[in-house]
């Protein structure tokens, strides 16, 4: 499974996840891989990029789900997030707003990481 989803304002859930972040309790994430990406920006919120991805990937987790496409933090400028898991990102971080060059090289390289953690 991938998840996707953009922070906005200061560190949210965007909108159509915030209404069904609670019914996420009723799905059966036990033993599944699922891999997270986001998009934020890092230099105009740099207290809270990538937030979204976070809490999403820690609900699922506690509900089981086996995180994969772990991202590293390097090349970023930034000063918190509740996406980070150590030294890493628990999944691919995007900014269009300032490294919109970077993207295409960075989900290629994900998606070639994803290729093998799930085995395909």
């Amino acid at each position: 499974m991938i998840v996707g989803c953009p922070t906005w304002n200061i560190g949210e859930l965007q909108g159509d996840w915030e209404s069904f972040f609670d019914e996420l309790d009723s799905v059966a994430f036990a033993g599944k891989k699922v891999a997270y990406f986001g998009t934020g920006d890092q230099m105009g919120y740099g207290n809270n990029f990538q937030d979204a991805m976070g809490i999403l990937e820690r609900k699922i987790a506690e509900l089981g789900g086996q995180t994969v496409g772990l991202w590293p933090n390097e090349g970023y400028e930034f000063d918190a997030s509740e996406a980070l898991r150590g030294n890493k990102f628990c999944g691919l971080a995007l900014d269009e707003d300032n490294q919109s060059e970077l993207t295409e090289g960075r989900v290629q390289k994900w998606v070639a990481q994803l290729k093998q953690e799930f085995g395909v």
